[in-house]
């Protein structure tokens, strides 16, 4: 008999796909570019359907920049890349949070602030952010300031939003366990067409290549006609309150406790 703690692969992992049904979606995106690889085709679909989109770019993703000049001129070309994806995507608006390229660890209570002020001015009902398991220490910089907004004391305004929000972590550096995959196949001409805006990121490695394979990989617990996925793992924002080491573990896979003897 298969012990409690073996479960089936369909208690791990969705075999259907799902859609998002916020109407003021707020998208935290360590840098330029993230808002379209982690969930270009959800916010492609959610678009189409009216939905409000607000994108903030945490850093200036001019991370290798010699001189202010540089970081300037960098800045400005990786934000015009952003807009011309969006505008691929269906629309949606930018803004600019400003902390340098790779200091958001560095700078977590700017970050927090930044969140908290986006969270009250855009008061969405769905949040996109990046998952607090991800490598690069900015993704993960703004997952953790998202969960030090969650737990604010009451009455902060900020966690009062968050708290009756959804949220939505996305895959960029670092697969996880997902619970929610979004079936973005109608919607993948479109997000290709927007990573192709990041053409300085595309001289650096191929990111789009990697997004794709990850996207084609996600398709399998799902039927044949599906070609291209994102997956999520989505939670009530009141669980980064209540629950914050819940919310980890649902993103890790899972292990059998392994004896000897």
């Amino acid at each position: 008999m298969r012990p409690p703690d073996f479960p089936d692969e369909h208690d791990l992992v969705p075999y259907e796909a799902s859609k998002f049904s916020g109407k003021r979606v707020l998208v935290f995106a360590p840098h330029p570019d993230d808002e379209v690889f982690g969930c270009g085709g959800a916010l492609a679909d959610l678009l189409e359907r009216g939905a409000r989109v607000d994108v903030v770019h945490v850093t200036d993703g001019a991370a290798g920049a010699r001189s202010e000049e540089g970081r300037g001129r960098i800045a400005l070309e990786r934000t015009e890349e952003s807009r011309r994806a969006l505008e691929a995507l269906g629309g949606g608006t930018l803004h600019s949070g400003g902390i340098p390229d790779r200091g958001a660890a560095d700078r977590l209570a700017e970050v927090e602030a930044l969140l908290a002020r986006w969270l009250v001015e855009a008061k969405p009902d769905l949040v996109f952010s990046p998952s607090p398991v991800e490598t690069h220490p900015d993704h993960r910089a703004v997952a953790v300031a998202l969960f030090r907004v969650a737990a604010r004391p009451a009455p902060d305004a900020a966690a009062r939003v968050l708290d009756a929000a959804t949220v939505a972590f996305c895959e960029l550096s670092q697969p996880f366990r997902p619970n929610f995959l979004v079936d973005i196949t109608p919607f993948r001409a479109r997000k290709e067409r927007a990573m192709r805006a990041f053409a300085s990121q595309a001289a650096v490695r191929d990111y789009a290549g990697f997004v794709t394979g990850l996207g084609t990989y996600r398709r399998m617990t799902l039927s044949a006609d599906v070609l291209a996925v994102e997956a999520f793992s989505v939670v009530g924002g009141n669980r980064l309150r209540s629950d914050p080491e819940g919310v980890v573990r649902g993103l890790l896979p899972l292990a059998p406790e392994v004896t000897g003897g």
